[in-house]
């Protein structure tokens, strides 16, 4: 059995940092992993993309129809992720908005949510996620990756648990920016615990409606 995990954003968002760290931690917890990297200008926030593929896998990057989990650092270049496969059973995505080069250099506004949602996001189970407010809420902008890594992990979306990623992260970043990243895991797993109240909450509304 594979397990497929797309993660897009754009150059300095640290898409290929969140890749290893998932990777690093699956291999932990005993499974086979590749991951495979595509990115453009991304020191001028290009687009950035990673495969992490779980499980018995052969090929580095994920064909049509097999993501299971997509994890968008941008808005945009979440939906593009989204558009690149047939489907998508879940994204989570942050709602951090950065003008892609492709819209600047050729002057057009950045599209409206609904009309992405529209366009790309149909039949997916989207989590929009305000990222890079919690990520400020512990203490850098940069860790938006790692909130969104908590968030997957407490909306059981990841085939490993938190110890792995824990280790990893650890073993990852040096004693200032531990902490940081740290608290980043932390609020990223309590968001997703108010998400899946949300969701149960309005389950409810929705059976006594019926």
């Amino acid at each position: 059995m594979t397990y497929n995990i797309r993660l897009a954003g754009v150059g300095g968002q640290g898409i290929i940092t969140a890749g290893n760290i998932i990777s690093e931690a699956a291999m932990r917890s005993g499974q086979k992993v590749i991951m495979s990297e595509i990115h453009g200008l991304s020191q001028r926030g290009g687009s950035v993309t990673v495969d992490v593929r779980i499980g018995d896998c052969y090929g580095p990057i994920i064909s049509q129809g097999s993501c299971d989990l997509v994890i968008g650092l941008e808005l945009i270049e979440t939906f593009r992720a989204i558009e690149s496969f047939e489907n998508v059973g879940t994204a989570l995505m942050s709602t951090e908005k950065i003008n892609p080069i492709s819209l600047s250099m050729h002057k057009n506004e950045y599209p409206g949510f609904v009309d992405l949602m529209e366009k790309y996001g149909m039949g997916t189970k989207i989590y929009p996620v305000e990222a890079g407010e919690i990520a400020m809420e512990a203490g850098s902008l940069k860790a938006v990756n790692i909130v969104m890594i908590g968030v997957a992990l407490g909306l059981n979306l990841f085939p490993m648990n938190a110890d792995e990623v824990v280790y990893v992260l650890k073993d990852t970043f040096p004693e200032k920016k531990l902490d940081i990243n740290m608290k980043a895991l932390e609020l990223g797993i309590a968001w997703s615990g108010r998400m899946k109240t949300n969701i149960r909450e309005n389950s409810t509304i929705q059976n006594e409606s019926s």
